[in-house]
């Protein structure tokens, strides 16, 4: 069994047994945005790689964007990054705003910190 779950800012999906409480609370909280698919049918699903939203969405993701977003999901503060990176809180601040434009060094090493690809920051 698959529930999946799509609302602009709430996409989930969930494998497996799921527990009738977790499913009453899920149908109550998202009404008709939660559906439950058939494992058989899981095969009808498009990837959202594949939609035009994402790749409308990819293509306006700038540099910027992602050392702010990684930098927030690390539950790191401008100071704490750049202490890690060795950089001053100004440089990556204006990263984050896009005044400043990462150099190859300091996109190689927020990829390094990151583990993710350094051309997300070129």
């Amino acid at each position: 069994m698959l529930a999946v779950v799509k609302t602009p800012r709430t996409n989930m999906r969930i494998r497996g047994f799921i527990p009738r409480p977790v499913m009453q609370v899920l149908r109550h909280e998202f009404g008709e945005a939660f559906t439950v698919l058939d494992a058989d049918k899981e095969s009808s699903l498009r990837s959202v790689f594949d939609t035009e939203e994402y790749k409308s969405f990819k293509k306006s993701v700038t540099p910027s964007d992602y050392v702010r977003t990684y930098r927030e999901n690390a539950g790191l503060t401008q100071t704490a990054l750049a202490e890690k990176l060795n950089l001053t809180r100004a440089y990556v601040c204006d990263m984050e705003h896009g005044r400043r434009i990462p150099s190859k060094n300091v996109a190689k090493q927020l990829a390094d910190f990151f583990n993710i690809p350094v051309e997300r920051f070129i």
